[in-house]
């Protein structure tokens, strides 16, 4: 499947983040031209290493939860490479702290419904746009296990991936009825072991092994997702392999949500 995305063009928010770096070079890996946005999303020695042997992505900075700044990203795509044919709403944030809901602060609930919700529907409402006159397109948003799972210490970001997960199975639904031709999804994965999940895991248990030890027996599986689990997902629901799947949650869980 190396030509999986042959002569299709992928706008990755979040590009330059682990899990975003993950999805764009999956997509490059089978021929895809890749965008990488975010906040400060410039070309440096190691993110180019990623893409060692494969097109060279292109970077551009997007403030995810401004619209204008979506708009401009979106156009000059377009402009750039003639087409959108995948977005990849991979920005995210969580909670610094942990707070009971009595207990958080209202800038808190602002900032991550901000990043994780308004940048999800800026996004998808301007993939949409262009999407629609180049021909359709897919677009796929990450989501969480939080989406279905209650937590006594994170609401706003439980909140904001249901949100998302409402999001996605409303554009599916408006994209597929108004002829634009988009197919909406969301992948929803467990903890993954990134650099900002270690550091906050090992700031509430102690240590990797601590954690690890009160995670893993709540899922199926004898390890949690790697960031490439969820790029071989994300590149699955983005291909013409999922032409007749839109509205869909994909658990990338290792069973978590079974329970």
């Amino acid at each position: 499947m190396k030509d999986r995305f042959h002569d299709k063009v992928a706008l990755i928010s979040g590009g330059t983040g682990t899990l975003g770096l993950a999805i764009g070079k999956r997509i490059a890996q089978e021929g895809g031209r890749v965008i990488l946005a975010d906040l400060r999303a410039r070309p440096s020695a190691s993110l180019l290493h990623e893409f060692e042997g494969l097109s060279p992505p292109q970077f551009e900075e997007l403030d995810v939860t401004s619209e204008e700044s979506w708009r401009l990203v979106v156009d000059k795509a377009v402009r750039d490479c003639g087409k959108l044919d995948i977005l990849v709403n991979a920005a995210g944030v969580v909670g610094r702290e942990s707070y009971f809901l009595d207990a958080i602060p209202t800038e808190e609930w602002r900032r991550v419904m901000s990043v994780n919700v308004d940048g999800t529907f800026f996004g998808t409402r301007e993939a949409v746009r262009v999407m629609r006159n180049t021909g359709g397109g897919a677009v796929v948003n990450i989501g969480s296990t939080t989406a279905f799972l209650a937590s006594a210490d994170a609401a706003p970001y439980n909140v904001s991936k249901a949100t998302v997960r409402a999001i996605t199975r409303s554009a599916a639904l408006s994209a597929g009825k108004s002829g634009a031709r988009v197919r909406v999804n969301a992948v929803h994965p467990t903890w993954v072991w990134t650099p900002l999940v270690d550091e906050m895991l090992i700031k509430r248990f102690g240590s990797k092994e601590k954690a690890l030890a009160t995670i893993l027996p709540t899922h199926c599986t004898d390890r949690l997702p790697e960031p490439a689990d969820i790029a071989n997902a994300v590149a699955f629901l983005a291909s013409d392999e999922a032409m007749m799947i839109t509205g869909a949650d994909l658990m990338v869980d290792g069973g978590r949500t079974l329970a």
